[in-house]
């Protein structure tokens, strides 16, 4: 029974492995005679004579293989390529796909293209080497530029050009991708503007290749040169009037016109009462030049678009007007019926009067007490006292003093605290000693802004001067008469 039982498993086994053997295809691994080609990415092939069968990838993400025998390659890698048949399965051919770097680099990607000045004539642009390649080409934007069968691109326009390259290899393969080219015009990027005389400008250049820039000004007494590279140049007014700055630049002129403009307020100063009206008139512009008004504080001054201001409490303000390149200054000081009237009084002596301790008193000439000292009694305030001769510095700033009517300060003025028309009495500790009172020198009306308005021996005249900080250790004494 046992025997049986063996003979009949023997003969299972034996029945079985043959119909496996009817079945089984030979595997045929000929390395020597499979076909060896490299391909780069995107390329296809067609492989004429592939055998029929199945075909057999030795890996994925490589290739594709199509039932027309169309190998497209869609991965870089090594692949075999087998063909399975019902008696074998041979491997074919072995495709490595490489990563072409050139055609990466040429592949639609704007900050990769090629520039080309307009004006530079025609060029090629370069491709992919393949052996014993065909390219067919073709404009995608002809009305920016044209291209031949040859490769040779023809500039239009200024823009972006693109171009359709399709190249076969000597595979049979086939491989499109585009070009792009930015066609340059080389300009000024404004082709006019206003200066104010005096000022300097940067004209900036765009579309430039890399060549170089020649600048030339067709009046040198009108606009100079005083800089420049392949960005752009630097340009200043000399005097009223206009010319035309040129660049020539990759076969290419470019021009931009410049207007010289004279800017200026006639009266740089004025002194107003609270709540009044006033314009601020700027002179020497063209109908291109567009002024643009400030306040320093809105809270002692406004002013509206077209230069109109008005005063709202007191104490000063810059109202400055930046036009054509240049920034031009009114001063303002807010101040009561008096002061305001002082300070007008004052304004007008400007350059017109003589400094003079000996001749102090007369006609056409001050020195510093007696400018203050007459500025305040033309509009009918007497300092100190009703005379026909002006105290001494010393004695007006002593004299408010005792009257309480100083300004507080630690180690230097607050202008908030201080109010144009106040008087400023130079002299403290550090101050030569003179006999007087806190070593008093020297007096002057200040009218805001840092400023001062008094009679210099220093200058021999009548000035403004700026003065910057009040230190207390410099004036020793700040009074409001």
């Amino acid at each position: 029974m046992r025997s049986s039982k063996r003979y009949f498993a023997l003969l299972f086994l034996l029945f079985a492995l043959a119909f496996a053997g009817v079945n089984q295809t030979n595997y045929v691994q000929a390395k020597e005679t499979t076909q060896k080609i490299c391909l780069y990415l995107g390329q296809k092939i067609t492989l004429a004579d592939l055998p029929e069968g199945e075909v057999v990838l030795s890996k994925e993400h490589v290739v594709e293989v199509s039932a027309n025998k169309v190998v497209t390659t869609i991965g870089a890698g090594t692949v075999t390529i087998s063909v399975k048949t019902k008696a074998e399965t041979v491997d074919y051919a072995e495709i490595e796909v490489k990563k072409n770097e050139i055609l990466s680099d040429l592949s639609f990607n704007r900050q990769s293209f090629t520039a080309h000045p307009l004006g530079g004539g025609s060029f090629q642009l370069p491709i992919p080497q393949f052996e014993s390649m065909t390219c067919v080409w073709q404009a995608r934007t002809p009305e920016t530029a044209t291209v031949t069968q040859e490769g040779i691109i023809t500039p239009v326009r200024a823009g972006f050009a693109e171009f359709s390259v399709t190249v076969t290899d000597s595979y049979g393969g086939v491989y499109s991708f585009v070009l792009g080219v930015e066609i340059l015009q080389p300009q000024f990027t404004i082709q006019k503007q206003n200066l104010a005389k005096g000022c300097q400008t940067t004209l900036l250049l765009e579309s430039v290749a890399g060549n170089p820039v020649v600048y030339q000004t067709r009046d040198t007494s009108i606009v100079s040169i005083v800089s420049y590279n392949q960005a752009g140049v630097v340009v200043k007014a000399k005097k009223v009037g206009s010319t035309t700055v040129v660049a020539q630049v990759d076969g290419v002129q470019t021009e931009c016109v410049i207007t010289v403009t004279n800017p200026q307020i006639k009266k740089a100063y004025g002194f107003y009462q609270k709540k009044k009206k006033l314009a601020v008139k700027v002179t020497g512009l063209n109908a291109e030049s567009r002024p643009v008004f400030r306040s320093s504080d809105v809270k002692v001054a406004v002013v509206t678009a077209s230069g109109k201001v008005t005063t709202k409490k007191y104490g000063s303000a810059v109202i400055s007007c930046e036009v054509d390149g240049k920034t031009v200054k009114y001063y303002l000081a807010v101040s009561t019926k008096t002061a305001v009237r002082a300070m007008r009084y004052g304004y007008k002596k400007i350059g017109k009067k003589k400094y003079s301790q000996a001749r102090r008193m007369d006609k056409n000439y001050y020195d510093c007490s007696s400018f203050v000292y007459r500025t305040y009694r033309a509009v009918g305030r007497y300092l100190v006292c009703k005379t026909s001769w002006a105290p001494v510095a010393a004695d007006i700033g002593h004299y408010y003093v005792r009257k309480g009517k100083s300004i507080k300060a630690k180690k230097t003025y607050s202008e908030k605290k201080m109010r144009p028309g106040d008087l400023i009495c130079f002299g403290g500790s550090k101050a030569r000693r003179n006999g007087r009172y806190k070593r008093i020198y020297h007096i002057a009306v200040y009218i805001g802004n840092g400023k001062t308005m008094e009679s210099s021996s220093t200058y021999n005249n009548v000035v403004i001067r700026d003065r910057g900080v009040f230190k207390k250790s410099e004036i020793p004494v700040v009074v409001r008469p």
